[in-house]
């Protein structure tokens, strides 16, 4: 059992409105994302940082709305997902910047931790 009351719908919800949020950013203004993350500008890695933001967004919207089960599973991916993005960010070599390196990094940790908590309530 947890020593911590968590209020699984409301953690569900604010990590649904954070990734709808952050992948929005980084869909409709890839240099701001880009740019706090330390990344060099180029239309490449716009496209790229788009994609993904796209993708980030899109999860949150399902998960918005979903429940139950459905929750679990998306849940469960979310957590792959941002686990792989975490690796592939850290595990990146001296040609990304280490502050890319760091912060992308803890940021996907960070919501992987978040959705393994979801998942143990």
């Amino acid at each position: 059992m947890n020593d911590i009351d968590i209020d699984s719908d409301a953690l569900r919800q604010g990590l649904a409105w954070g990734a709808i949020g952050f992948g929005a950013v980084a869909a409709a203004a890839p240099r701001v994302f880009t740019s706090v993350y330390g990344l060099a500008d180029s239309g490449e890695l716009r496209v790229m940082t788009r994609l993904w933001g796209s993708r980030t967004a899109a999860l949150g919207l399902v998960l918005l709305g979903a429940e139950g089960e459905e929750s679990r599973r998306l849940s469960r991916l979310a957590v792959g997902m941002n686990l792989a993005d975490a690796l592939v960010i850290a595990g990146a070599g001296p040609d990304v910047h280490r502050r890319s390196r760091v912060l992308g990094s803890l940021t996907s940790a960070a919501f992987a931790a978040a959705y393994g908590v979801l998942l143990s309530n």
